[in-house]
């Protein structure tokens, strides 16, 4: 019994170090030499140390004859086939080519790879596994094809969610869940038809101090947060109106006069006159709370000075390096390339970093992500547009009060 015990656990162990290694096939698109030489990171890591069998076009170039000899349309159609599951690594570039808008003659890999992964899942009528999205940034997550919108999303930003999508490709679980206890309950009281009827006294009389009651009141409302509607603070503020009229270009979408409308409300706040810095520190919070919601609740999140906040910081404080399969030494930016890249991030600036005119702005939900409100934000708000510095001094004064309008409230 004891000889055939230990013959069956080292057949067991014998079988586990003999497993075939999960294929992975990833699919991405060249946005630049950076992203090429990540995702060509990552494809390393899952092959050493996590055993699973990656393949990705980059190894082509690994032995020879360095180049399918059947072409890179069979080639890419094949290793789809082969692969047990595919990375797609999202961007806004790839979620382009994947849908087929990108210009005819560019990015005709990915562009071929999305076909035959659409047509994959049209076939299984979507009921498919083997298709996994992956982004390197939560920013990203807005460029995963609709498509991919009901299925896990992995965002690659340290060890624990690196470490979760390789157990989700090797097949092992991530959680140990305990077996059901068989427990013993105890038995039902049985019931009682005619049980004997018995008086209630009568309840002690109450007698009610007024005083205390009212002391007891005015302590919970102080003590209450104060947590009303959007709505309800329009209509407590003597700028409901503007307010009011606010909300409606919101839920109309009409993003342009929505934008104009928030400018008049932050100039009113100063009988109309410019703005500077003293200016900026007595603005009024309830009424930058109030135009915030508002901004943030029609867009679903996308628009917003919150938004606008979150992402000025996280230039300003850049997170560190994730971990060694990604970290690379990164330069802190100036106060002038900050806001730079601020604009061009947000589509208030263009390529050369200069501001745009509104002729070539978006002003639609389409806008990127932080794009409005931009009246109050962008340099065509203040006097000296041409100045840099001052325009970081608005934009930070304007948001950023420190302890008082944060991204906690």
């Amino acid at each position: 019994m004891g000889r055939k015990f230990i013959q069956t656990l080292a057949e067991k162990q014998v079988t586990e170090e003999t497993k075939a290694p999960t294929k992975v096939f990833i699919s991405y698109s060249w946005d630049s030499e950076e992203h090429k030489e990540r995702v060509l990171a990552l494809a390393h890591t899952l092959r050493n140390p996590w055993g699973i069998e990656t393949d990705i076009d980059e190894y082509v170039r690994a032995k020879p004859p360095f180049t399918p000899s059947q072409g890179w349309d069979l080639w890419m159609e094949k290793r789809i086939e082969w692969a047990e599951f595919v990375l797609i690594v999202c961007t806004e570039t790839y979620k382009r080519r994947f849908r087929g808008d990108e210009e005819p003659g560019i990015g005709r890999g990915s562009t071929w790879e999305g076909t035959i992964i659409r047509q994959h899942l049209y076939n299984n009528q979507l009921a498919s596994t083997k298709f996994i999205p992956v982004v390197f940034s939560p920013q990203d997550l807005t460029h995963v094809p609709i498509i991919f919108n009901g299925h896990d999303k992995y965002i690659i930003e340290d060890e624990k969610r690196l470490r979760d999508l390789c157990y989700r490709l090797r097949r092992e679980p991530v959680v140990a869940m305990p077996e059901v206890a068989i427990a013993k309950l105890q038995a039902p009281p049985a019931p009682k038809f005619f049980s004997p009827q018995t008086s209630q006294a009568e309840p002690p009389s109450v007698f009610l101090d007024i005083a205390e009651i009212q002391d007891q009141a005015a302590i919970k409302l102080e003590a209450e947060p104060e947590e009303s509607s959007v709505n309800a603070q329009i209509n407590d503020c003597p700028r409901s109106e503007n307010l009011l009229k606010l909300e409606e270009l919101l839920k109309a979408e009409k993003i342009k006069e929505a934008d104009e409308q928030t400018r008049k409300l932050i100039l009113m706040e100063n009988q109309n006159n410019p703005l500077m810095a003293p200016e900026i520190r007595q603005l009024s919070l309830d009424l930058l709370g109030s135009i915030d919601r508002l901004w943030i609740e029609y867009s679903a999140g996308k628009f917003g000075l919150k938004v606008q906040q979150q992402m000025w910081k996280k230039i300003q404080e850049p997170e560190k390096p994730r971990f060694n399969l990604f970290a690379k030494k990164v330069e802190p930016l100036t106060e002038s390339q900050a806001w730079n890249q601020l604009g061009c991030s947000v589509g208030w600036r263009g390529d050369d970093e200069k501001l745009l005119p509104d002729a070539k702005l978006v002003f639609s939900i389409k806008a990127p992500p932080g794009c409005f409100p931009r009246r109050v934000s962008a340099s065509n708000f203040v006097l000296f547009d041409t100045d840099k510095k001052y325009e970081a001094l608005v934009f930070s004064k304007f948001l950023l009060k420190t302890g008082q309008f944060s991204t906690n409230n």
